[in-house]
């Protein structure tokens, strides 16, 4: 086993230390807030990287047109691997508290170089999601100002997106997760109100073709996992948050393994309701881009489609503060191993906020969606990238998957249910990737995996000069020890 750096404080499994006692507030040494969180606001990090406004508002109609009545089945399949994939990443963030996550999980089970194309796998992930949700921000804050006919370009409200984003993560992760949950709460709530009208204009029955497996293409199903799990990446965005939650060794496993769970079920009620909906109004639920607002027009609650719309609005802008606060908390962890230059480790003394870490990813994410805000239209800016992320996280997921058995193993506390639970898990995770490549996708979503194997190879070799140099600097500073 490694040797632990500094901010991260592990207990081994033999000696796991009371969820009730956490050490890691005693000991942080990463200049973030320590013992601020409260489970509700290490929930909110996850929840709103989750977004789920952003599904029903957007998602489901994409992954209904490639799945068809079968949508519902591929929320169950993707439920069931995100729960089960919890338990992966539990085996970590019940022992320790860290803000590199997954990629310190990886990397204490497979090793420095593996755990680093992890790391590289998830910021890969955060950065393309973020410019896919921005995207989403951007088409529900135009449906937004037409309802008082007002208009902004794409690319303007991408960048007001961006900049309002990046300022509330640098306000303090405690003002943005609760702020994130409440909204979410809110928006979440006026869906399930829109859910329950019509399930009582529809006498509170669900298509039972449906259920009936009438009409169901299970290869269809598997071509739409893809974008189904999509609706759930950045769930383990809590456990970046051991530095600075309360409790972490009990609070952190609680939200990884309930967000998924929660909104999981909300998805799959959802898009059986949203199917019901559009059933014989001569409209398809794949090819709407306000699916929403229709159903609330159609059912007679058009006031029902302004909040959610709005709702929908800060759902898309909360999850780019989720993944933004993530990720900078990955690249700390990157930074005080010596991967990346010291000053991204730069926390702010009064907001205790990585101020340059946030930062980049801000401006990386702002540019690349303006400018393709600019190239093309904002829906292909949302599924491209919203595409090509599912790449970074599955791989990543994948990594913690099968890191999880051997990090039990190196600690004798390796069980039989802990080898089942990891392969289930990883054949469900293999199902939405290979079923991205094959049959092959048409468009520009064929080179997506060409693109992402060019990421993991970049990210390789700066892994092996980075370890070079770092051994060499090593080396030399023994010399001059030794000289003195």
């Amino acid at each position: 086993m490694r040797e632990k750096l500094s901010d991260t404080n592990y207990v081994a499994p033999s000696q796991e230390i009371s969820p009730q006692q956490p050490s890691s507030a005693a000991t942080n040494t990463s200049g973030l807030k320590a013992n601020s969180l409260s489970f509700f606001e290490v929930l909110g990090e996850s929840v709103a990287n989750i977004a789920p406004t952003a599904t029903p508002a957007i998602t489901i109609p994409v992954v209904f047109a490639l799945a068809g009545n079968g949508t519902w089945i591929s929320y169950i399949i993707a439920t069931v691997a995100c729960v089960l994939l919890a338990k992966q990443v539990n085996v970590f963030s019940r022992r320790y508290a860290t803000s590199g996550s997954i990629y310190t999980y990886v990397t204490d089970g497979l090793g420095s170089r593996v755990g680093f194309m992890s790391g590289a796998s998830i910021l890969f992930a955060y950065i393309t999601t973020a410019v896919a949700v921005l995207a989403g921000f951007a088409i529900y804050a135009h449906n937004l100002l037409a309802y008082f006919n007002l208009s902004l370009p794409y690319p303007v409200l991408m960048a007001i997106g961006t900049v309002s984003a990046w300022f509330m993560a640098q306000k303090g992760v405690e003002l943005s997760t609760k702020t994130m949950m409440t909204m979410e709460f809110l928006s979440v709530s006026i869906i399930s109100i829109l859910g329950i009208v019509l399930l009582f204009s529809h006498h509170f029955s669900i298509n039972p073709n449906n259920v009936a497996f009438t009409n169901i293409s299970f290869s269809h199903v598997a071509s739409g996992l893809g974008l189904a799990f999509f609706s759930f990446v950045g769930f383990e965005g809590a456990a970046s948050m051991g530095k600075e939650a309360k409790e972490p060794l009990k609070n952190i496993p609680r939200a990884v393994i309930s967000s998924p769970l929660a909104v999981g079920i909300f998805f799959v009620i959802m898009s059986l309701i949203m199917m019901r909906g559009f059933s014989g109004t001569g409209h398809s639920l794949g090819e709407s881009t306000s699916p929403l607002a229709f159903l609330a027009t159609s059912n007679h609650v058009s006031f029902l489609g302004y909040c959610i719309t709005l709702g929908a609005v800060i759902s898309f802008w909360s999850s780019t503060v989720g993944v933004i606060t993530a990720g900078s908390r990955i690249m700390m962890k990157m930074s005080h191993e010596g991967y990346l230059p010291k000053i991204v480790a730069f926390v702010n003394e009064k907001k205790k906020t990585p101020t340059f870490g946030i930062g980049i990813s801000g401006a990386i994410i702002g540019l690349l969606g303006v400018g393709f805000a600019l190239m093309t239209t904002i829906e292909n800016t949302y599924e491209w990238f919203g595409t090509i992320a599912v790449w970074g996280f599955l791989i990543a997921y994948l990594l913690v998957t099968i890191s999880a058995p051997v990090f039990l193993h190196k600690y004798d506390e390796l069980k039989p249910q802990h080898i089942i639970s990891s392969v289930i898990t990883g054949i469900l995770l293999m199902i939405p990737l290979v079923g991205s490549v094959y049959p092959q996708p048409e468009g520009p979503a064929k080179f997506f995996p060409y693109i992402f194997g060019a990421w993991l190879a970049i990210a390789f070799l700066f892994h092996e000069f980075k370890d070079q140099q770092m051994a060499s600097i090593k080396q030399s500073d023994e010399i001059k020890t030794q000289k003195s």
